[in-house]
């Protein structure tokens, strides 16, 4: 039988990296949670905004390009507000 992967970030790095802003580790978590086991995921900041009530589009890009700096992810936004992303 084939056992299923679980989605566990306990023990993930990020959590332990002082470059990476709370607000950004959240949406790190946030992101690996909607593209679990996916190779490349799409995403609308107003999909974000239901999870993080208090996150403007400007915001989220800037905390995404600081976890593309640091290699937790890598994304394009294709159209204002709409992102391609791959998590590392």
């Amino acid at each position: 039988m084939k056992r299923a992967k679980q989605l566990d970030l306990t023990e993930h790095m990020i959590w332990k990296d002082k470059n990476i802003k709370p607000e950004a580790k959240e949406i790190y978590a946030y992101l690996y949670s909607e593209g679990f086991d996916k190779t490349i995921n799409n995403i609308s900041i107003g999909r974000v905004q239901r999870e993080i009530k208090s996150i403007k589009n400007v915001a989220f890009k800037k905390n995404l390009q600081i976890l593309e700096k640091h290699n937790y992810i890598k994304f394009i936004e294709y159209a204002t507000g709409l992102y391609e992303y791959t998590i590392y």
